[in-house]
């Protein structure tokens, strides 16, 4: 599948051709492998680990199978996942961790619930809930931030990855981490519904090629979707997609093996303190490359736009956005190495969005500038500026920037072209 993107900014074309995943579906056998059957009891009181390690250990030595969740609440302890498994926790149904106090490892060596490594043909599906507890973890956590807290789902490496029509929600830590080098992944129609204030809950850590990420509802504690951290993208597309609140549909920091070919089409986001957000810093970057975000919404969202290289530095959207070019200024290069921090070739298009505390902000490093960044069609209202620091090639065409109370475009060393735009109610300058 290929879908096109044909674009006009600054009067330059830039039609071309965006590949956008179309990911193999994985094969795995009809044969029901029911926990019950196993000993598991759902009554919410016993610990079913070692039944449901054994249900899923018996399917993969069958050849594969379905290792069905039933109605009813069935608490475990850590389990791992196999090739050739569909994990259906069915309608009415809930697989959960043990609470905190009883969970295997204590506060200082929990290990991930649900996880895998190397693996193919998996499916994680049906209409249940997986839930982590995390509530206790949480409060312990605010007071003792040497608690080590499991990852409710952590998948290595998995290839032909089918993850749908589930909810996901209340974990220690992160949600969902799919990590390394793993590939043909789809996840679709996925509910992540965690309640915010809730530490580092992650919706999706997101890593792999030829995927597709499509009809998901986000609302958590932290990044919405996390991409990049702990292995390559390649030709991912996100579409159709709804984020609450978080921190928006970030990339990195740590991109150290590249992020390319990536499409977000058609999302919108509402409340969240950013919608799209790409950060890094000197010792945590890499490529960012071919970036296409269009036909999105974003509703009181603090900070609709940010690229910056100076994570560890800049904070919140309210402090970033007050961020001056003197302040800019004061940041000396450094030498490029392999974790230099490398924004091109970006597009925004069809971008309607009302921030609460400012319109934007691209900052890039002295000695590697964010370069060739295109605005087209983008609506943005809010009160604060929108601030370009050590960028080239930064176009916006067509576009309606109205930052409120005098507020403006504020330029550093800054390379911007801007054609058939409005800026209110000043124009752009450079200091």
């Amino acid at each position: 599948m290929k879908q096109k993107i044909a674009l006009i900014s600054a009067g330059l074309a830039l039609a071309g051709w965006v590949h956008a995943a179309n990911p193999a579906m994985p094969t795995i056998p009809a044969t029901i492998f029911n926990v019950t059957n196993y000993g598991a009891i759902g009554d919410g009181v016993r610990d079913n680990t070692t039944n449901i390690q054994n249900t899923i250990n018996a399917a993969n030595a069958a050849g594969g199978g379905i290792v069905k969740i039933p109605a009813g609440t069935f608490l475990s302890g850590p389990i791992t996942l196999l090739s050739s498994i569909n994990l259906q926790v069915d309608t009415n149904a809930m697989l959960q961790m043990l609470p905190y106090g009883t969970y295997p490892g204590g506060d200082t060596n929990a290990q991930t619930f649900i996880g895998c490594n190397g693996v193919h043909d998996l499916e994680i599906s049906g209409w249940g809930r997986i839930d982590g507890q995390g509530a206790a973890w949480w409060a312990t956590f605010r007071t003792n931030r040497e608690v080590v807290r499991p990852m409710m789902l952590n998948l290595y490496s998995a290839n032909r990855l089918f993850i749908h029509d589930i909810t996901f929600q209340n974990p220690p830590g992160h949600h969902c981490g799919l990590r390394k080098n793993g590939g043909n992944i789809t996840i679709s129609n996925l509910t992540v519904n965690t309640v915010s204030p809730s530490p580092n809950t992650d919706g999706l850590n997101f890593v792999g090629t030829n995927s597709i990420i499509e009809n998901c509802h986000i609302s958590v504690g932290d990044d919405n979707i996390a991409m990049g951290s702990t292995g390559p993208i390649n030709d991912l597309l996100i579409t159709n997609c709804v984020f609450g609140f978080g921190h928006g549909v970030s990339i990195g920091s740590g991109v150290r093996d590249g992020v390319s070919n990536l499409v977000v089409a058609n999302c919108s986001f509402n409340g969240g303190t950013f919608g799209i957000r790409m950060k890094a810093d000197t010792n945590s970057g890499g490529l960012a490359r071919n970036l296409f975000y269009h036909d999105i919404t974003m509703t009181n969202v603090q900070m609709p736009i940010l690229i910056y290289s100076y994570y560890k530095t800049a904070g919140g959207a309210s402090k970033i956005s007050r961020v001056t070019p003197d302040q800019a200024a004061a940041f000396t290069a450094e030498p490029v190495t392999d974790t230099t921090p490398i924004w091109r070739d970006i597009t925004f298009s069809n971008i309607t969005a009302s921030g609460t505390v400012a319109g934007g902000t691209i900052w890039g490093r002295p000695e590697m500038l964010v370069s060739n960044v295109n605005f087209v069609h983008v609506d943005i209202t809010a009160p604060g500026p929108f601030n370009i620091y050590n960028a080239r090639g930064i176009r916006f065409q067509d576009c309606d920037i109205r930052l409120k109370d005098g507020e403006k475009f504020t330029l550093y060393n800054a390379d911007v072209v801007v054609t058939n735009t409005v800026n209110r109610p000043s124009a752009a300058r450079q200091k």
